[in-house]
């Protein structure tokens, strides 16, 4: 069936599912009370963090000294521990999420009629397309390494208990970076011996990746140190703060953008003409939607990719061909090999993106 999440190429806004609300359980298999809640509510990087805090003596964790934002990797070395009871915790942790996760799948694989009620800006045919679906591709920070097992591991066990049908949960390898991959396919008829950007700007970090165009054509990958993500808080009381915050914003993602094509070698005169920015918003030629982190660069210009070209065009003597990118459909590009599917970041809130089929 065709996919109602998308209009005319581009990614719906609705196609989020951080708005689903579960007014029904769909298993009483489940003990935990989540009826009525989001599922950013249930789930999100914030809330890994809070239960690792809360248990940061049984892992053996000095969070004084970690910073908040990396504190799920260390989970993961946790789960991978020699201490059977670190590892036993870190195991309840993540048996806690996972389980939480299983609901959310279920809520939209059942699609039960209290559950489509509270979702008011689906229909039927959108939550006929989630029970279409086959394949879940787990991407972004907590489906990786160990931490993305181990979630997928207690997904599928509610779903045996349940003798449903689970869908078929894919996990990739260096899925933190799948968007950086993804974005690769945004890069048409590259230059030989150049390089290209590519920036995938989330909530949490800034990745950055450099793309080397050997003299064969292929694409060389070489991940450049992540920074930090600033700014990007939302839900302002007043438009006057919200403008000083995009133009924090604008500043900050401008010295990033700048700062690494200074320090590629060769500066911008090696580089090719083309920057990708997979960034944390729905985007349509240029424009933001209003919501989010980077929902406020619409403040700064209705096309922000011809703002940045100008930029820095101005501050480097080089034109680029800036492209942005919702990091869902970003990430979902590097997936095009699977038909039936969907994309789910796991992260600060859960994106989302569709695989479009190679066949």
């Amino acid at each position: 069936m065709d996919n109602p999440f998308i209009e005319k190429g581009f990614l719906s806004s609705n196609a989020s599912i951080n708005k689903l609300i579960i007014q029904k359980m769909p298993t009483d298999k489940i003990t935990q009370k989540l009826e009525g809640k989001r599922t950013v509510d249930i789930f999100s990087t914030e809330l890994f963090i809070r239960e690792i805090k809360k248990n940061s003596n049984e892992l053996k964790i000095d969070i004084n000294d970690i910073q908040e934002k990396v504190l799920p990797q260390y989970l993961n070395k946790c789960l991978k521990s020699d201490d059977i009871s670190v590892k036993k915790t870190a195991n309840s942790i993540v048996k806690l999420f996972g389980e939480r996760l299983a609901v959310i799948l279920l809520t939209l694989k059942k699609g039960e009629r209290v559950n489509r009620i509270s979702r008011k800006d689906w229909n039927d045919t959108h939550w006929e397309y989630w029970n279409s679906l086959k394949n879940v591709i787990l991407v972004g920070g907590l489906s990786s390494s160990e931490l993305g097992k181990r979630l997928k591991y207690y997904v599928e066990e509610v779903f045996k208990k349940l003798n449903e049908n689970c869908y078929n949960i894919i996990l990739s390898e260096d899925s933190a970076n799948a968007g950086i991959r993804g974005c690769l396919t945004y890069i048409k008829n590259p230059e030989k011996r150049k390089s290209y950007l590519i920036f995938d700007c989330g909530q949490t970090f800034i990745k950055r990746g450099l793309i080397w165009i050997d003299e064969k054509g292929i694409k060389n990958v070489i991940k450049l140190d992540k920074v930090l993500s600033k700014h990007t808080g939302w839900n302002f009381q007043y438009i006057k703060k919200e403008k000083s915050e995009a133009e924090a914003l604008n500043s900050y993602i401008l010295s990033v953008i700048i700062a690494t094509i200074r320090g590629v070698k060769g500066g911008a005169s090696n580089m090719g003409n083309d920057i990708v920015i997979s960034i944390a918003n729905y985007v349509k030629n240029g424009l933001f939607a209003n919501r989010g982190g980077y929902g406020k660069l619409r403040l700064i210009s209705d096309n922000y990719e011809e703002y940045l070209s100008y930029v820095l065009y101005q501050s480097l003597g080089k034109m680029f061909k800036v492209t942005l990118v919702h990091d869902g459909t970003a990430m979902a590009a590097a997936f095009s090999n699977y038909s039936n599917a969907v994309c789910l970041s796991l992260g600060t809130a859960f994106g989302v993106g569709f695989p479009v089929s190679e066949k």
